[in-house]
C-alpha cells in the first residue's frame, strides 16, 4: 500500500514520544546504559530500592535488540514489580528490543492491563514492535482499543497494524474503533491498522465507507488507502470513494482515492465515470492515477475512451503517458481513438510516442485509420518508436497494406530489432504484402540470424497465403476456352 511505511513511522514516532513524556525524570534522561555489563544490571533489577530497579531496567533498555533471552526475561519479571515507575521503564525497554521481545510476550500481554495507563500505554507499544510474532496478544489489543486512556487505544491500534494480518479478528472493533472514537489519532491508527490486515479486513469496509467522510484530512486519507489494500474486497465502497476522488478538497486524498480502484483491478469497473471525470482535476497527480487505473481496470472502462482521448492533449507528460497506456489496455473496444492516438505519434516526448504505437497495436485491425500516422513515424529518430510502429501495423494485420513500401524500405534499417519487427508485420500483413517478397529473401541473407529467420518465416507466410488465394480461385472446366 503506498505510503504504508511513511505513515507506521510517523504513528511509531508519535508513540515513542507520548510514551517518553510521561516517563519519570530520570528515564528520560538516560540515553545510553553506563559502564555495566548486561549480566549486572540484570543483577541490579533484584535490588531493594526502587530507584536502583528502575535504572537498571532503563540501562538495559539501552543495549536494544543485541539483549540477551535472560535479560529479556528478567524484564518480563519485572513488569509486576511494585513500583509503578519500574513496571514503566521494563515496558518501555521491552519495546526496545523489538521482535526479540516476544520471549517476555505472556508478561507482556498481563501488563496490557495494568492499572497505570502508562504502563499499559507502554505494554502494547512493546507488543507492537514484536510485530507479526505477537498474534496471540490480539485478544489483549483488541481490549485495550477501549481504554479511557487515549494513548493506551492509539498505541493498540497502531500494535493491532504492526501484527498485521495476523490480527484479522480485531477487524470489526477496529471498525467500530475508526467510526466511533473522539480522537483522530486513534481514528487513524485504526485505519492504519486496516490497511495492514488487508483484504482480510474485509469485514469493516462499511465502516471504511462510513469513515470517508470523518473531518480530519489525515484520516480520510488512512481511510482511503486502508480501502486500497483491501483491492477488490472493497468494491462496495466505489461509489463513496467515487465521491471522494471528485469531490475532497485535499489533492493528496483525492489521489490516493484514484489509485484505490486500480487496485480493485477489473472490479473496479463501475469507477470508469468517476475516473474519467477525475481526468480533468486541477492536480497533475490525480490525473496521471485515474489514467493509470483505467488501464488497470482495462476493457471494461471503455466508458472512459472520450475522456482518455482528451487526456492524450494534457499538459502533463505522464498523464498523456498513461493515457495511452490506459487505451491499449482497453484494446479494441478503444477503436474510437485511434486517429488521436495517431496525432500521439508526433508526440515530443517519445515515451508518449512510444506508447501510442503500442496501444494502436492493441487495439488491433481496429487501428486502420492510424495506419497512414504509423508510416510516419518510420521517419523517428527513436529506433524503439519505428520498432513499435512496425510492431503496430503488424497487428493491424491486412488492413496496414499501404503501409508495405514503406517496410520494404525498412527491412534495411540500422537497427536489428526493427529490422526483425518490419519482417514480422509483413507477414502479419499477408497476401496483400507479396511485393514485399524479394526484399524478404534478401533479408534472409542479414547479418542477424533473428532476422534471417524472421524475413524467412514472413516470406514462407505471404507464399502460403498466395498459394491458397489461387486454389481458392474457380477453375475453367474446359482448359481450351
Amino acid at each position: 500500500m503506498r505510503n504504508a511505511m511513511s505513515l507506521k513511522n510517523a504513528i511509531r514516532l508519535s508513540l515513542v514520544l507520548a510514551s517518553t513524556t510521561l516517563a519519570a525524570p530520570s528515564i528520560q534522561a538516560q540515553v545510553a546504559p553506563p559502564a555495566k555489563t548486561v549480566e549486572q544490571w540484570v543483577a541490579q533489577l533484584k535490588d531493594a530500592d526502587a530507584a536502583k530497579r528502575r535504572e537498571a531496567a532503563v540501562s538495559l533498555g539501552a543495549f536494544g535488540p543485541d539483549i540477551t533471552k535472560p535479560a529479556i526475561s528478567a524484564l518480563g519479571q519485572l513488569l509486576t514489580d511494585d513500583d509503578q515507575t519500574v513496571r514503566h521503564a521494563a515496558a518501555l525497554s521491552l519495546g526496545n528490543y523489538g521482535p526479540a521481545a516476544k520471549v517476555a510476550l505472556p508478561a507482556i500481554r498481563a501488563a496490557v492491563k495494568d492499572a497505570a495507563p502508562a504502563v499499559r500505554r507502554a505494554a502494547v507499544f512493546a507488543i507492537g514492535n514484536i510485530g507479526t510474532g505477537a498474534k496471540s496478544a490480539v485478544p489483549e489489543l483488541t481490549q485495550a482499543l477501549s481504554d479511557d486512556n487515549v494513548n493506551v487505544r492509539h498505541a493498540a491500534a497502531y500494535a493491532l497494524g504492526s501484527v498485521g494480518e495476523e490480527a484479522k479478528a480485531a477487524a470489526t472493533a477496529l471498525g467500530k474503533t475508526l467510526v466511533n472514537d473522539p480522537d483522530p489519532d486513534v481514528r487513524q491508527s485504526a485505519a492504519f491498522a486496516l490497511g495492514e490486515i488487508g483484504p482480510d479486513a474485509a469485514d469493516a469496509v462499511d465502516d471504511l465507507t462510513k469513515a470517508l467522510g470523518d473531518s480530519d484530512d489525515a484520516v480520510r486519507k488512512s481511510v482511503v488507502e486502508a480501502i486500497a489494500s483491501m483491492g477488490p474486497e472493497a468494491k462496495s465502497a466505489i461509489e463513496a470513494v467515487g465521491k471522494v476522488l471528485l469531490e475532497d478538497k485535499d489533492f493528496a486524498i483525492r489521489r490516493s482515492a484514484a489509485y484505490v480502484f486500480g487496485e480493485m483491478g477489473p472490479e473496479a469497473r463501475d469507477a470508469a465515470p468517476f475516473l474519467s471525470k477525475a481526468l480533468k482535476d486541477s492536480d497533475p497527480g490525480v490525473r496521471h492515477d485515474a489514467a493509470q487505473s483505467l488501464s488497470v481496470i482495462g476493457p471494461d472502462a471503455k466508458t472512459a475512451v472520450p475522456a482518455l482521448i482528451e487526456a492524450l492533449k494534457d499538459d502533463d507528460i505522464e498523464v498523456r503517458k498513461k493515457a495511452t497506456y490506459a487505451l491499449g489496455e482497453i484494446g479494441p473496444s478503444a477503436r474510437g481513438s485511434a486517429l488521436a492516438l495517431g496525432k500521439a505519434l508526433t508526440d515530443e516526448d517519445e515515451d508518449v510516442r512510444k506508447a501510442a504505437a503500442y496501444a494502436l497495436a492493441a487495439i488491433g485491425p481496429g487501428a486502420k485509420p492510424a495506419v497512414p500516422a504509423l508510416i510516419q513515424a518510420f521517419r523517428d529518430k527513436v529506433g524503439t518508436v519505428r520498432l513499435a510502429a512496425a510492431y503496430a501495423l503488424g497487428e493491424i494485420g491486412p488492413g496496414a497494406a499501404e503501409g508495405v513500401p514503406v517496410l520494404i524500405n525498412f527491412l534495411r534499417d540500422p537497427d536489428e530489432d526493427v529490422r526483425e519487427e518490419v519482417a514480422f508485420a509483413l507477414g502479419e500483413i499477408g497476401e496483400e504484402a507479396k511485393a514485399a517478397l524479394p526484399a524478404l529473401e534478401a533479408a534472409q541473407q542479414d547479418a542477424s540470424e533473428v532476422v534471417r529467420s524472421a524475413a524467412k518465416e514472413a516470406a514462407e507466410k505471404i507464399s502460403e497465403e498466395n498459394d491458397d488465394k489461387d486454389d481458392d480461385k474457380p477453375k475453367d472446366a474446359n482448359p481450351n476456352n
